[in-house]
């Protein structure tokens, strides 16, 4: 038999077209709701699922593993209320699967969320190849029972599902890419910039509690660091050109130059001003093209839709600012531990 366990807060989201689907797959449904509201308590009096309920937020760990107690399968898809299936997959030897997201775009911002889901999905694939794993995306993915049981299930942290990622990728579990899902995105920045922070607080709570076993294992982190941050593609093309200390250098001789003309030490000092730029430019253009280029190439690969006209802003303006959010998170997180503070999270329950 085959469990799907449905994680809800208060609204109904896609349940209701979940479990249709899933029932007709043959699957066991499981529903672990939180605060349900009339339309999820009509949903349980309609269909043949299971359901844990709690009246007050009880933490998303908890809910799973409340749910988790009445599912019967081996196999056990995991699901969020605001992500529809559209195709499954068994694990075919696997340990567990990460399910391909998309997003149903319209604005400027999900289609940019698109693009980042595109590069998780890419992240994936490459840790797929290097038989590792750093995280899971909790809103849809498969496990076996036994390997969630032999790593001790959910436990509680602001991602679960990043923990449960890791301890996979360090036990050496076999952790594949299939199947796909639809999932739903925050519509405005406000809303980006609340999940954002949940997600890159929870994120670094994981690396830090399991940094040097992460840092002794390279190829669970480097097919993270290259595709979720392409600035490091600028970096590498800027060591391959020539080293500016001599540039450096002539900035502070030119001006000592006084027996020549005045004239003629600014448009020196111009010429080498516009020589560092261009150079700049030249490496953040290189890496730019690289960088698209294979996104183009990679999403025809994978008719992976995405809106390709958006790519210099992904690159140059949401990248960054996630870069920067992620960061900021850290440093965040790691002061707040050794200070043996709490780490707290907007509209979040741990």
């Amino acid at each position: 038999m085959k469990s799907a366990i449905i994680v809800s807060y208060r609204d109904e989201g896609l349940i209701e077209e979940n479990v249709k689907d899933l029932l007709k797959l043959g699957y066991e449904v499981i529903i672990a709701a939180d605060d349900p509201n009339e339309k999820v308590l009509r949903i349980l009096r309609r269909y043949p699922v299971k359901a844990t309920i709690s009246k007050k937020r009880r933490g998303k760990w908890k809910a799973l593993n409340d749910a988790l107690k009445l599912a019967s399968g081996e196999q056990i898809l995991f699901l969020d209320s605001d992500t529809k299936i559209v195709n499954l997959c068994d694990l075919n030897g696997k340990d567990a699967i990460e399910i391909r997201k998309e997003v149903s775009a319209s604005s400027i911002l999900e289609k940019l969320i698109n693009i980042d889901y595109f590069v998780m999905f890419l992240t994936a694939k490459l840790a797929e190849k290097f038989n590792s794993c750093l995280s899971i995306n909790g809103s849809a993915f498969m496990i076996k029972r036994s390997v969630l049981q032999s790593v001790g299930g959910f436990r509680r942290r602001i991602n679960e599902d990043t923990d449960l990622g890791v301890r996979l990728g360090l036990r050496g579990f076999r952790v594949c890419v299939d199947g796909k899902a639809i999932t739903k995105v925050p519509s405005n920045l406000k809303d980006w910039f609340v999940q954002r922070e949940r997600w890159s607080l929870g994120g670094a709570e994981v690396i830090i509690e399991n940094f040097w076993r992460i840092v002794k294992r390279p190829r669970l982190w480097i097919p993270y660091i290259f595709v979720f941050y392409p600035a490091i593609i600028g970096f590498l093309f800027s060591l391959l050109l020539p080293d500016s200390l001599i540039s450096k250098l002539l900035y502070l001789l030119i001006p000592l130059m006084v027996f020549l003309s005045p004239k003629l030490l600014s448009l020196a000092m111009l010429m080498l001003f516009e020589i560092h730029t261009l150079k700049n430019l030249l490496v953040i253009m290189l890496s730019f093209i690289v960088w698209s280029a294979t996104m183009m190439f990679l999403a025809k690969k994978f008719r992976y839709e995405i809106d390709c006209k958006l790519l210099p802003l992904y690159y140059f303006v949401y990248s960054p600012l996630w870069t920067m959010v992620c960061i900021t998170s850290f440093f965040r997180v790691l002061i707040l531990k050794l200070l043996k503070k709490e780490v707290k999270v907007k509209r979040w329950l741990i």
